[in-house]
């Protein structure tokens, strides 16, 4: 601020330093300083901020207050202006004033104001013109109109900001299921190796709180999107590999994995890559985001058991509406593509199901992407 200090004591240069006046210096001096912290905070550098506080006060001439008595030859033409007024013998009111006479004379301008006011008594204070409220009105206008600039500017790009700290937001919770079971189940799945991941980020699409509780898109969950969020990747490892000839293992496979109790119509005929079927019978209490959450994991998980199958032809059918059908193609390249990575049995582990699960499908509105984009008419 040393460059600021300077430039005002520059503007004072010549000027009589009055009380009233190095208090003016001040406040001009503050108000120069306030106006550079501005333009700071605003995103100029330093050198454009200094000229432009600079501009902003090139002049003190409407502000700054003289000394009423310059020199001793104002004195002097008081006092002949008294010793007029004496000498003219007119009797006055005391309290009045006469206007010196306009008759023409040699000497001095005649004098037209009034002797009292060219001519103050003690104790008199001079008056003074302040204009610089209007100078510090103009300023701190410019300064408004910036600044609701600049927050409308921050507006826009907090939202943006607060979108992404919203879908990174880490919580840490207790692990579901952390053991590893040994056998078969009556369904004829595995638990080998059934790890169950727990998600340690919090998004507004699906997390667990520390109570264990499953939310999907800030509402408590239901027991689909329970039974996706404890689905292990140790079922999947059971049928990895598994060949789209083999009907009754990839029929097995379908109905270890969520919504596979639904599961029907499985065709393996439709072509060499391509594997069809339907999930019909679906209760209306299911919430539909949870149904979406199985579609998304379901197909997931049959791409990484099944590396030879390219495409997955889904039909969708409530109980209690059997006739308004859903239909969707879900292809590799556009699922691998959402992952950002290539769904095969080399992800069927803890970290390749961390990964799938908690970096993806947890996160918010990539399940909803995925399932509106393979969603189709029917032809």
């Amino acid at each position: 601020m040393n460059e600021l200090r300077m430039y005002v004591e520059h503007l004072f240069e010549g000027k009589v330093l009055t009380p009233e006046n190095i208090e003016l210096k001040e406040e001009i001096y503050g108000n120069l300083v306030a106006r550079y912290e501005d333009l700071i905070a605003s995103g100029l550098d330093e050198s454009e901020a200094i000229a432009q506080t600079k501009e902003s006060m090139t002049s003190i001439d409407d502000v700054i207050i003289e000394n009423p008595t310059d020199s001793s030859s104002d004195e002097c033409d008081g006092d002949d202006i008294s010793d007029v007024a004496d000498e003219s013998g007119d009797s006055h009111d005391p309290d009045q004033v006469d206007p010196v006479a306009s008759t023409p004379h040699d000497g001095p301008t005649p004098i037209t104001e009034n002797v009292a006011v060219l001519h103050q008594q003690p104790g008199q204070s001079t008056p003074r013109k302040r204009t610089w409220p209007f100078v510090l009105a103009c300023v701190l206008i410019g300064l408004l109109v910036m600044g609701i600039g600049f927050a409308g500017c921050s507006l826009m790009f907090g939202i943006k900001a607060f979108d992404q700290y919203d879908g990174e937001q880490t919580e840490h919770v207790e692990n579901v299921d952390a053991s590893r079971g040994e056998g078969s189940s009556g369904s004829g799945s595995t638990a080998a190796g059934n790890t169950n991941p727990t998600p340690t980020k919090k998004n507004s699409e699906i997390f667990i709180d520390e109570n264990g509780q499953v939310w999907v898109d800030g509402e408590l969950g239901d027991e689909l999107a329970e039974e996706v969020v404890n689905a292990g990747y140790g079922v999947v490892a059971e049928y990895g590999d598994t060949d789209l000839a083999d009907a009754a293992k990839v029929e097995a496979l379908l109905r270890s994995l969520p919504m596979g109790e639904y599961a029907s119509d499985v065709d393996v005929t439709k072509g060499v890559d391509v594997l069809s079927l339907a999930y019909r019978e679906l209760p209306e209490t299911l919430e539909g985001d949870s149904v979406d959450a199985a579609l998304a994991y379901d197909v997931t998980a049959v791409f990484c058991a099944m590396p030879l199958v390219n495409e997955i032809q889904i039909t969708l059918a409530e109980s209690d509406e059997p006739l308004d059908e859903s239909y969707y193609v879900f292809k590799r390249d556009e699922v691998q593509s959402r992952y950002g990575v290539r769904l095969d049995d080399l992800l069927v582990n803890e970290a390749g199901w961390h990964q799938i699960k908690e970096d993806n499908l947890y996160r918010r509105k990539f399940i909803e992407n995925m399932v509106d984009a393979a969603e189709k008419e029917w032809k």
